[in-house]
Formats: structure tokens, C-alpha cells, sequence
């Protein structure tokens, strides 16, 4: 008797899930078929999934992103991440994460916002692929560090910033200084200056920000821009750095590196940024991966854009370093 009810119970645990999930009807018009309540229905289908009478399989080249995602949250604590596929070049690549990023951007962004901004060829490509559908004129956007007037423009942080509250129609704010100088006293000096004070205080009250991450090699931007010469680089490369955030560098652990270098940036220092309620880093390419594990290990983000080949390589790294 007993065997005969389990064989009832489990065939209509199959018809109650062909009916869904093959013939297409509704809940509710199972329960009105089959003489049951729809809370009923509604059980069925769960146990039929716990069981294995249903497997549901997703067909899509974007599963393994999406597999890779949930488990750089995972590991991480981040709110988001989005994993593109990997590029044949590294224009390409920045392309498709600056695509990305853009439209998470564009999701996310409202209008009390005070954005702030940092420098790079992909932080650049997320302002130029931004199309937003609406203008935020109280939006706020402001640079996280000192200009570079030696670099070309694509990357300045001046120009991503003006880029993105022109598109918005939002206000924007300048901080006046370079991003390295040539002393501790010079920095100290500007930083004493009223306008440069103001920018400095108002992008600490940033409510999202969009940082890349710079790896501690002749990559780097700040070599690149031609604030930091080889032997300042070679410094903080010899004490450990790993890779750095708005020009400030960072240990594999994500730790500070404090050095002369350090002492002459202007910019928002890493504990700061860690106080911003939402960062968004973008950064993709095997050059970085040592870069975004230690940006990550340091708590400084909340969402990660990047490749799958990236993606993976921080993954098989914090496996075998631990996370």
C-alpha cells in the first residue's frame, strides 16, 4: 500500500513538472487540471527540482562569465562583477570592459551623486562608451588625484572627468595640482591651498568611484605619463608593490607602500578610498592579475569588470595563495 502511494505521490511529481516546465501552463492552471491547490503545485515543482526529476540547463557561451562572476563575489565580497570575454588585442579588451562598465554605470548612477574619477586608458574608455538617457544635473563629478600634463589626454583624469559631466550635464569639480610633484614640502604646500583643500575634501565624500588599477611595472601609468621616473617606480617595486590605485601603491595584501613616491602624489590616499561606499574597478589583461588580487585582497573594491582569462588567473592565484 505504502509502495503504491510513493509510486502515485512521484508520477504526479512528474506531471506536475512536464506540464510547467514542457506544455507551458501556468501554476495555476495545473491545479485546476489536476483537482489541487496552486500552493501545492508550487511544492511540487520545488521538490521536483531538489530531487533531480527536474534539471534545468542554461545553453549560452555566457554561462562560464557567469559562473566566474558569482565566484570573484564570493570569494571577494564584492556587490557586482561582470566578466567579458577575452580580446584578441589590448584595445579591444578595454573596449569591451569601458562597454561594460558604461552601461553598469549608466544603471546606477542618480542624480545626489558625487562621482569621483581616476586616471587610465580604461577608466577613459568607460567615459567615452557612456551614453546615458537622461541628464543628472545635481550629479557631482570629481577627480580622485592630480592632473597629468604630461600625459596624452585620453588619460588625464581632468579630461575623463569633464567627459562624463558632459554627458550627463552634471557639475564637475578640478583639482588643480599634478598628480606627483618634485617633494614632500611641495605637495604639503598645494594641499594647503584653499581650492586644491576643497577638491580634496569633496572627492573623500564621493558616493561611487571609478578607479583602474595600475600594475608596479614599466606599465604603469605614472611611468607611462612621465610623472614617475624608473628609479621611483624601481623603489616601491623593491619594497613589494603589487600595483596601484589613483597613483598610490599597494602590497600584495592590498597594504599601503609607504615611500617618497608616496609622500610627493596628491591624491585620495587607499584608506579613503576604502571609505567610498561604491567602487567600481576596471582592469583586465595577464599584466594585472597580481595588480586586482592585491586591490582585492585590500578591500578597496565593490564591483570588478575584467576578461575571463583575467578573471580566472585571480581565481587559480587566490586558490593557491589563499583569498
Amino acid at each position: 500500500m505504502g509502495r503504491n502511494r510513493a509510486k502515485t505521490t512521484k508520477r504526479l511529481l512528474a506531471k506536475v513538472a512536464w506540464l510547467y516546465h514542457k506544455a507551458g501552463l501556468t501554476q495555476q492552471q495545473i491545479a485546476d487540471r489536476l483537482d489541487i491547490n496552486r500552493v501545492r503545485v508550487s511544492k511540487l515543482l520545488a521538490t521536483a527540482l531538489e530531487e533531480g526529476v527536474v534539471k534545468i540547463s542554461v545553453i549560452s557561451p555566457y554561462v562560464e562569465a557567469f559562473e566566474l562572476e558569482r565566484e570573484l563575489c564570493s570569494r571577494f565580497g564584492l556587490k557586482e562583477a561582470v566578466v567579458v570575454p577575452r580580446m584578441d588585442s589590448p584595445k579591444a579588451l578595454r573596449q569591451a570592459i569601458g562597454l561594460a562598465s558604461a552601461q553598469y554605470l549608466e544603471q546606477i548612477l542618480t542624480d545626489d551623486d558625487i562621482l569621483g574619477t581616476a586616471w587610465g586608458s580604461t577608466v577613459s574608455e568607460v567615459a567615452r562608451q557612456l551614453r546615458p538617457e537622461r541628464s543628472l544635473p545635481n550629479l557631482t563629478v570629481i577627480q580622485l588625484m592630480g592632473g597629468l600634463s604630461h600625459a596624452t589626454s585620453n588619460i588625464n583624469p581632468l579630461d575623463i572627468t569633464q567627459i562624463i559631466a558632459e554627458k550627463y550635464k552634471a557639475k564637475h569639480m578640478t583639482l588643480y595640482a599634478p598628480a606627483v610633484v618634485d617633494s614632500k614640502k611641495i605637495r604639503d604646500i598645494l594641499l594647503s591651498e584653499q581650492s586644491i583643500k576643497k577638491a580634496i575634501e569633496t572627492a573623500k565624500q564621493s558616493t561611487k568611484a571609478l578607479v583602474g588599477i595600475g600594475p608596479a611595472n614599466e606599465q604603469s601609468t605614472l611611468v607611462q605619463s612621465g610623472f614617475a621616473d624608473q628609479s621611483s617606480l624601481q623603489g616601491v617595486i623593491e619594497k613589494g608593490a603589487v600595483g596601484d590605485i589613483v597613483g598610490r601603491f599597494y602590497y600584495t595584501d592590498g597594504q599601503p607602500v609607504a615611500s617618497d613616491l608616496d609622500d610627493r602624489t596628491i591624491s585620495l590616499e587607499l584608506a579613503c578610498i576604502k571609505k567610498i561606499p561604491f567602487v567600481i574597478g576596471v582592469a583586465g589583461g595577464p599584466h594585472k592579475v597580481n595588480a586586482i588580487c592585491g586591490a582585492l585582497r585590500g578591500g578597496y573594491l565593490d564591483a570588478l569588470f575584467t576578461d575571463d582569462n583575467t578573471a580566472s588567473s585571480i581565481l587559480a592565484m587566490s586558490d593557491s595563495h589563499g583569498s
